[in-house]
């Protein structure tokens, strides 16, 4: 798109940035330049000394200077690194102890070629592993920019008159308006108007949408149609798009346990590196030998093995909308063997509709429905929509929400509003019952009250989602031998949902709380759980969980904060995708570790034995670390092939 808007807070795009000016900040872009700055001294140095060995041999104390020089330049860096490390014992940086002790090696030799050549050929290949991380921090860095089109919005006041301000002074509840061609800067719900967008950079849908009035909209969506107002819901970092952004972030720097576990391990690997150097040197009598080893034994396959993985793994799900918070969520999406869900908005589309209005006596249906309404306005939940819809669809007008003294959403329980003197509730029998409201026996359904007066019941129904069967298909056969449906719905509900999805234990009408105990009793007897839902009755839950997913997260806040995974979309098929990416992953990750171990034991056996040189050790040790990534990328060639 090359929008050049000045209107309504659209900037126009930002000129096209080298990929890696986007990615590397300044420092590391210096950092960076230092680095093959120092390497072309190098080699040129290198390159001059060798000439000069070559075609003025009376010049060989010159040559031999140059190259000394040249090692010098090219190992400086190193030895800042190395030399500190070595000296306090820390398991850090243990390819640049190794390095550093086989050029100090090579130079007390004389053999300056190889004190150049060696964290030459050492540094090219760091280079190329460090590319490895660039697909992520692109994703990061790109979502950067998605934010920064828009610097700022068009605010209405009270009387509806517009005042452009920046998007840094827009708090939560103020009124926007977005005009046809603009982006939203903002998280928001539409007010009034309507429109089609397209969210394609948020939900990766590259289809456009419908949106109008009670529709909610996320910052970088392009509003291609009609002009619309919206109260704002998040602004800058608290928007979906900011959170997305923060959750990369942590994904770059996360570990799994295994290559935490190697780290540890690593704490005795110099000493053992150096002991079998020197007694390679002690038998043999060979300097050169005893530098072979070194540099062979520098492991960074080994220390690329885990983080090529994982970044290739996180690339692969952000691929299939799938954002996973850490790499010790997505390996222990690998030992789960239950599965606790939501019914509705999970297993269910969450569209409710009315089916029955039955009125108390004396009460009508249009009474009954206005009032559900009214308690609905203002929530998110799928029972309060299907109350708002109803009362549309009659042709009710609905109340002014500037006229309600307060509205509040009781979490698992219902809404209440207050307008003057009256008290209006909307929710579970259960509740109204608490509330002081009598309500008959034979009540079903979801009550309505007006202070401690019954009005009636509205009956709703769901549709189940038309992939739920084949996922949860999926997840048996994936290893879930235990299905539980947790719900705060009826019973009956619960109950017709889990005989046609063949579920094998229901929990029906149930608080937050309640779900919670339930994922503690799945723990208790020794599973490990993995939790589905799809908003705040469901945030507990996840949390205690194993491995909590929320879906459909690009439209909860709670659901994307409190969960370990969100699916960026409403398929529940992501799920067993999750887990068959988080064991290829495993597989891949274990490959990883059994070719860097398998190859590195190879070449010391043979720099032991004298097969190598240290150049031709340098070049097959790094052939191995690129081999390492290769095999860590066929991860994301798989999810292309899926997608």
């Amino acid at each position: 798109m090359c929008a050049s808007l000045a209107s309504g807070g659209v900037m126009t795009e930002p000129a096209q940035t080298a990929a890696w000016e986007v990615v590397l900040d300044a420092a590391e872009r210096r950092r960076i330049a230092l680095r093959l700055g120092g390497d072309l001294v190098g080699a040129g140095l290198l390159a001059v000394g060798f000439g000069l060995s070559v075609w003025r041999p009376d010049q060989a104390q010159v040559a031999s200077l140059v190259q000394a020089i040249a090692a010098l330049v090219v190992a400086i860096p190193v030895f800042i690194r190395g030399l500190p490390a070595l000296v306090a014992l820390r398991p850090r940086d243990t390819t640049d102890q190794l390095v550093s002790l086989a050029v100090l090696a090579a130079m007390a030799q004389g053999s300056f070629a190889t004190a150049t050549l060696v964290p030459l050929v050492l540094d090219l290949g760091r280079l190329f592993e460090e590319r490895t991380s660039l697909g992520t921090r692109a994703a990061i860095a790109g979502l950067r920019q998605l934010q920064e089109r828009v610097r700022t919005a068009v605010r209405l006041d009270a009387d509806g008159q517009e005042t452009e301000v920046a998007l840094t002074d827009l708090r939560v509840g103020d009124r926007v308006r977005v005009r046809p061609g603009q982006v939203f800067g903002i998280d928001g719900r539409v007010l009034h108007g309507s429109s089609v967008v397209d969210q394609a950079p948020i939900t990766g849908e590259s289809r456009p949408e419908e949106v109008a009035a009670g529709t909610d909209v996320f910052a970088g969506t392009l509003n291609l149609s009609g002009l619309v107002d919206l109260e704002v819901t998040g602004a800058g970092a608290d928007t979906v798009l900011g959170r997305v952004a923060t959750m990369l972030r942590q994904v770059v720097d996360a570990r799994p346990p295994v290559v935490r576990t190697l780290e540890r391990l690593g704490a005795g690997y110099v000493p053992v590196v150096l002991a079998l150097a020197v007694t390679t040197l002690f038998f043999t009598e060979s300097v050169e030998r005893g530098i072979t080893v070194l540099v062979v034994a520098v492991p960074t396959a080994l220390v690329v093995a885990g983080p090529a993985a994982m970044v290739a793994a996180m690339s692969a799900a952000s691929r299939r909308d799938i954002l996973v918070k850490g790499a010790a969520f997505l390996e222990a999406a690998t030992e789960v063997d239950a599965l606790v869900i939501d019914k509705t908005g999970t297993l269910t589309d969450g569209r409710l509709a009315v089916t029955a209005v039955q009125p108390a006596a004396g009460v009508s249906e249009d009474e009954l429905v206005r009032v559900a309404a009214a308690c609905g306005q203002g929530s998110l939940h799928p029972v309060a929509r299907a109350a708002i819809a109803e009362a549309e669809q009659r042709g009710l007008e609905l109340v002014d929400l500037t006229k309600l003294d307060a509205l509040e959403e009781v979490h698992g329980r219902g809404t209440e509003a207050r307008f003057g003197d009256r008290v209006l509730r909307f929710g579970r029998v259960s509740w109204l019952a608490e509330c002081g409201v009598s309500a008959p026996d034979e009540a079903e359904g979801t009550g309505v009250a007006e202070g401690d007066r019954w009005l009636g019941t509205l009956q709703m129904r769901d549709t189940i989602r038309a992939d739920a069967e084949e996922a949860l298909e999926a997840l048996r056969a994936a290893g879930i031998q235990r299905i539980v449906l947790a719900t705060g719905d009826r019973h009956f509900e619960a109950v017709r949902v889990a005989v046609a999805l063949g579920i094998d234990e229901v929990v029906a009408e149930v608080l937050p709380e309640a779900k919670l105990d339930v994922v503690k009793a799945e723990q208790a007897a020794g599973r490990k759980v993995l939790m589905v839902g799809d908003g705040v009755n469901d945030a507990l839950a996840m949390a205690q969980a194993d491995v909590g997913v929320a879906i459909g997260a690009r439209i909860n806040e709670v659901a994307l904060g409190g969960s370990d995974v969100a699916l960026l979309t409403d398929s529940l098929g992501r799920v067993p995708e999750l887990i068959a990416l988080a064991r290829k992953t495993r597989r891949v990750l274990w490959g990883n570790l059994a070719i860097s171990l398998g190859v590195g034991l190879v070449l010391v056996i043979a720099a032991v034995q004298g097969s190598l040189s240290p150049l031709t050790g340098a070049l097959l040790h790094d052939l191995s670390a690129l081999v390492v990534v290769a095999h860590s990328a066929r991860l994301m060639t798989q999810a292309n092939t899926d997608t």
